[in-house]
């Protein structure tokens, strides 16, 4: 029997000035130590017209600056003692010439005993203030290679169905679908539905056979149309880090 398990989310509404002075630096600069606490970032809609990318990663001394792809999750970033990251922007400071000041996009706080986080950032239909983006942070330890996160932004409810097993996810939710453990990449057939609130009765959205790979999770997130009935299905990719051993001395 294989597990699922529900995925509650923190919405963080913050929309201020954020006087930082930290140093930038790209999260791919040098070969820093592996960080004690580890974040992935993902945007699971088109990015707002406007919103700069690479984008800006403010933690509690530094920003570091990171690609947000369309469909893959960004490099990790250092989760900073305090647990808050802020996606921010920067602007001349009126006051200060010369000088930057930063306002927040978005801000994640992570529970301190997550050790690696997804920060999914949800566009907002209209900014609030500063905030352009929710933050809705998945504690990675539930999120395993092979797994499917399901994400639903529809009105209407989803339903998955991998082989036998079926994950239904409700407007507004979110849930796991949990592989079995894989030790290798295994074809499993799944089916993608909808209900139809007009006809009464669930409708298929997609079918087909997938490939679960140990070595890869994925998140699905589903999207209203522009008529009834009419849902959108956008996938992330989101590879497991490989483990690496250090070489005996």
């Amino acid at each position: 029997m294989f597990m699922r398990k529900a995925t509650r989310y923190a919405f963080l509404f913050l929309a201020s000035i954020l006087p930082l002075a930290g140093q930038e630096r790209s999260a791919d600069a040098g070969k820093p130590k592996k960080p004690a606490r580890s974040a992935w970032f993902a945007c699971i809609a088109p990015m707002p017209e406007g919103v700069e990318n690479p984008i800006k990663v403010a933690g509690e001394k530094e920003i570091t600056e990171i690609l947000l792809p369309s469909y893959m999750t960004s490099d990790p970033v250092e989760i900073p003692a305090d647990g808050i990251l802020r996606m921010v922007r920067g602007i001349p400071d009126p006051e200060k010439p010369g000088e930057t000041k930063y306002l927040i996009l978005a801000e994640a706080k992570i529970p301190e005993g997550v050790r690696e986080a997804l920060v999914l950032l949800a566009p907002l239909p209209e900014p609030q203030g500063d905030l352009v983006f929710l933050a809705k942070v998945q504690n990675l330890a539930d999120f395993k290679g092979g797994d499917r996160l399901f994400i639903n932004l529809s009105d209407t409810n989803i339903r998955a169905k991998f082989g036998r097993d079926t994950v239904t996810v409700a407007p507004g939710k979110s849930d796991i679908y949990q592989a079995p453990a894989l030790a290798k990449p295994t074809n499993t057939p799944v089916m993608y539905e909808f209900y139809h609130a007009g006809q009464k009765q669930w409708k298929i959205l997609s079918a087909s056979t997938v490939v679960l790979r140990p070595t890869r999770r994925e998140i699905c997130v589903f999207n209203s149309g522009t008529r009834p009935g009419n849902i959108k299905k956008h996938k992330i990719l989101f590879p497991v880090p490989v483990a690496t051993t250090q070489p005996e001395s």
